[in-house]
């Protein structure tokens, strides 16, 4: 199957719905604090480096993701959170955890690795189901560096029986189109159609923080351990605010290194 490839696409500024014009602070999710940037909830996806490629490469990417889910659907596990709580039905495959790559699941699907490592600031990658009749609870995203993007692959409805909110807005996926969201925003998904909805899910980091990639990468990973085990003890969550710093910054160092090394043995 031939996959389109493309160069990196010019990001739009100053309008409603696209990227301001200014970067803003870093904001990681340590604690209670909500993210009140000026990053809007969804993007106006036009000129987003992730959309044409996507666009381009979806009967591809759709025909290896539906093989996939017909013969391995019933195995794929629950998505992963840091919380003391699984959200059932919504199931989860990761081939790029914040640069991190997992080698089995990229070899299991080739074609959408491929064009996903071709998005520039790629840094997570996932294949995301929502079974029927589930609503994911609210939550919030690690950091404000990122853009998340969605490829519609499998969508059995729409507003109001399916959807994702953010903020105050909704949206609906398209199959074969993008939606794209700012993670650190409030946000939670619903399907209560009587099929499952899958969608490939692409995080990139937003430009002006691309030369520091690496480093919030590193953060972002050191925050959801930090979270992961304050949920296990939670005395961990009444530390005082400038000690929970110095142990993010330690994790987010040993991250670092992980990464690092993963480049160094060419395994990213």
């Amino acid at each position: 199957m031939e996959v389109a490839s493309q160069p990196q696409d010019r990001i739009q500024n100053g309008e409603s719905g696209s990227l301001p014009a200014q970067p803003e602070p870093l904001f990681f999710y340590l604690s209670n604090t909500w993210y009140k940037g000026s990053q809007p909830p969804f993007y106006d996806v036009e000129g987003l480096p992730a959309t044409k490629l996507l666009r381009e490469n979806y009967p591809a990417i759709r025909e290896e993701l539906e093989r996939f889910y017909r013969e391995e659907g019933a195995e794929i596990g629950p998505n992963f959170t840091p919380y003391a709580y699984s959200e059932k039905g919504w199931r989860t495959v990761n081939l790029y955890s914040y640069f991190l790559r997992d080698r089995k699941n990229c070899e299991r699907l080739p074609i959408t690795d491929s064009v996903v490592r071709q998005i520039p600031g790629m840094c997570l990658a996932q294949v995301a189901v929502l079974d029927p009749g589930v609503r994911i609870k609210a939550h919030l995203g690690d950091t404000n560096a990122l853009i998340r993007s969605h490829l519609g692959i499998v969508v059995p409805g729409e507003l109001p029986d399916i959807g994702i909110q953010v903020g105050r807005e909704r949206q609906c996926w398209k199959e074969g189109d993008v939606l794209a969201i700012q993670i650190a925003r409030r946000h939670y998904a619903w399907n209560y159609t009587d099929k499952p909805r899958l969608v490939l899910v692409v995080d990139v980091v937003r430009p002006e923080y691309f030369d520091r990639r690496y480093e919030i990468a590193s953060k972002a990973l050191a925050a959801i351990g930090m979270k992961f085990f304050a949920t296990r003890w939670p005395l961990l969550k009444r530390m005082p605010w400038p000690l929970t710093l110095a142990i993010h910054r330690v994790g987010a160092l040993a991250f670092r290194a992980r990464l690092w090394l993963q480049n160094a043995l060419g395994r990213g």
